[in-house]
């Protein structure tokens, strides 16, 4: 995974080749001045480059300066705003990429978010919730006709005392998808350091959805905790790789769908993506397009979104059939 950084210190090195009075191409190597932190996913050598060729500024400088950087988003994961302080992650070869037109992505009528094309008719919408919500009137949510499906957490992992715990509203929201007939999934919140945890997390869910009408996948929550000496914050990269490998294996084993929730950065940061590529992504990135190259089945675009039979905000998704 990504564990090496090396700041390229870039200039523009170009040659001109004329064949039969016809320009045949102008190569440029681009190193201009800007100093960049590039993590690879194998150890690299920290060198500098020495140009052939200094070529003052203006407008073939410029030119190669934005060719560069529209390079980049087709092979690194880019994480930083900034170009001079801008950490680069590699994009997976081993993780099929989307081929979503980002125009294509629009809010309805209905106000949430869809995605059409020549390929796909629409998407569906969904939300996801937990005790966080409070009393659900299920009734209500139920008639809505925006609203496609819902996702559950069942629980989670407690991120001190590594204990697993049911989601307070877990049993009664399982009942009331049941009674009402919605479409459901279900997740839970990992704090797996292992691939033994990540396989007790699935069996825990496993156990807690028996007799369930899961349509929707079974996912892991990978995830940043806000709070001092979390358990899964600080282990490796690898071993946060190894519980959800773990976690998923288990409920493909088991007959569900799989599935892997992270934010953009954390599936860019902290995962292995490169053994995860067999896995579907649900991916939370707040944003009007999401900016990530991996192809994903859920989208959750907000977190402040709002739907019939809930008082105040929800996490609202796109989801592709």
């Amino acid at each position: 995974m990504e564990t090496r950084k090396i700041q390229l210190y870039t200039r523009i090195w170009c040659a001109v080749f004329g064949v039969g009075g016809l320009l045949a191409g102008l190569v440029i190597g681009i190193m201009i001045g800007t100093k960049l932190n590039v993590t690879y996913s194998e150890p690299a050598i920290v060198s500098e480059y020495t140009p052939g060729i200094n070529l003052e500024d203006g407008e073939l400088t410029r030119l190669a300066y934005e060719n560069y950087w529209n390079f980049i988003p087709t092979s690194y994961i880019m994480i930083g705003g900034d170009y001079e302080d801008a950490e680069l992650y590699k994009i997976s070869d081993k993780v099929e990429r989307h081929d979503y037109d980002l125009e294509r992505f629009s809010v309805g009528d209905d106000g949430y978010m869809h995605y059409s094309s020549d390929k796909v008719d629409d998407t569906l919408v969904g939300i996801d919730v937990s005790t966080f919500q409070g009393e659900i009137d299920w009734e209500t949510l139920s008639k809505s006709k925006e609203i496609d499906f819902v996702i559950l957490r069942v629980g989670y992992r407690g991120y001190g005392s590594g204990a697993l715990d049911m989601d307070s509203s877990f049993e009664t929201n399982k009942a009331a998808v049941k009674k009402y007939k919605i479409n459901t999934g279900v997740y839970f919140f990992s704090q797996a350091i292992n691939y033994d945890e990540g396989v007790e997390e699935a069996e825990y869910v496993l156990s807690e959805i028996k007799g369930m009408n899961i349509k929707y996948p079974v996912i892991i929550d990978t995830e940043q905790v806000e709070a001092e000496n979390a358990r899964g914050n600080d282990i490796s990269v690898e071993e946060r790789t190894d519980g959800i490998v773990g976690f998923c294996e288990t409920i493909k084993e088991a007959g569900y769908t799989p599935m892997i929730y992270a934010s953009r950065n954390w599936f860019a940061q902290s995962l292995d993506m490169d053994r995860l590529g067999e896995y579907e992504l649900w991916l939370a990135h707040y944003s009007n397009v999401p900016n990530f190259p991996y192809k994903f089945r859920g989208w959750q675009y907000t977190s402040e979104g709002t739907v019939p039979g809930i008082e105040g905000e929800v996490d609202v998704n796109l989801w592709f059939k």
